[in-house]
């Protein structure tokens, strides 16, 4: 591959640093966007990596970022938006302004982004990359929020593949499971507040949340099967593997899922249900013949691309 120019924002650690230095290391140029000044200064240490100091939810900051990026690299061929906020909660425990702060930074800040460098992109022929969560497929309680974003996410990725994609920008997203990061000690005072400040009848269930997530992380012996009690968070590097698999590859696939199997069959099992409910809507009523013939044409069509 030609060397490119790279932004990848949140990427001060975890996924972010990962990608960043995968990248950096087969020489493509990464613009590094992170808010910590200590973030910044590590990510300066790596070579063919530009720090940029970065408040996503900053509308005139975003706003004179592309006249920066043209003055001084002259180009953008890849966007990777991998910045989010992760925190818990009670659908009734979440207040307007925590909603607000979660969905500015994981929906409408990589929007705003987009709109802004689209045309660097445009011009480049460029790609897009989001960093979704397989919570953008599925939900349980006191994910609600969270996943409430990573759904729009979604649809805004989908959305934007096919705004872009007659003028040359890909567009993909990547669905990670669990991940081994400090997303979860960073967002831990947060959730402590809302959940020891969460209503009757949903107090009990919170408490006992607080409990599970102030005690030591333990990863379960080999011999454990994996489930809701005992997660196996994937490395970062899994993840960034996959996000350069989606920037190099001629046409990236729209959706990629990482993670454990455990974890993918959650999400399968989840699209299969949704799948039968809209086979089986009014309008629909479509036998198990029917289903099965129209799986078996998406298949064969794909298998021919």
């Amino acid at each position: 591959m030609a060397e490119r120019v790279v932004l990848v924002t949140g990427a001060g650690s975890g996924i972010g640093w990962q990608i960043t230095a995968d990248l950096a290391a087969r020489g493509d140029t990464v613009w590094a966007a992170a808010r910590r000044d200590e973030d910044l200064a590590r990510l300066a240490t790596l070579p063919n990596v530009r720090p940029l100091k970065l408040d996503l939810r900053d509308a005139a900051v975003c706003a004179a970022l592309p006249s920066r990026l043209a003055a001084e690299a002259g180009r953008l061929d890849a966007l990777v938006h991998n910045a989010g906020v992760g925190e818990l909660g009670h659908l009734a425990a979440w207040s307007d302004e925590d909603l607000q702060r979660l969905f500015d930074v994981n929906v409408f800040a990589p929007l705003r982004l987009t709109r802004e460098l689209l045309p660097l992109l445009l011009a480049a022929r460029g790609r897009v990359i989001c960093i979704g969560s397989q919570g953008g497929s599925i939900t349980q309680p006191l994910y609600g929020p969270y996943t409430m974003s990573k759904h729009a996410l979604e649809a805004f990725a989908a959305c934007l593949r096919q705004e872009l994609a007659p003028h040359g920008v890909a567009v993909g997203i990547v669905q990670p499971g669990a991940v081994a990061t400090r997303i979860a000690a960073s967002s831990l005072a947060a959730n402590a507040a809302r959940l020891g400040a969460t209503p009757p009848p949903f107090d009990a269930e919170a408490r006992a949340w607080l409990q599970r997530l102030q005690a030591p992380a333990t990863e379960p012996a080999d011999d454990v099967p994996e489930s809701a009690a005992h997660r196996r968070p994937a490395p970062p590097a899994k993840v960034s593997a996959v996000v350069l698999q989606a920037l190099d590859e001629a046409q990236p696939q729209a959706r990629y899922l990482v993670g454990t199997r455990w974890e993918g069959d959650r999400v399968i099992s989840a699209l299969i249900e949704r799948l039968l409910d809209a086979a089986d809507s009014p309008s629909h009523r479509l036998t198990r013949e029917e289903l099965v013939a129209r799986l078996d044409a998406a298949i064969a069509a794909r298998a021919g691309h």
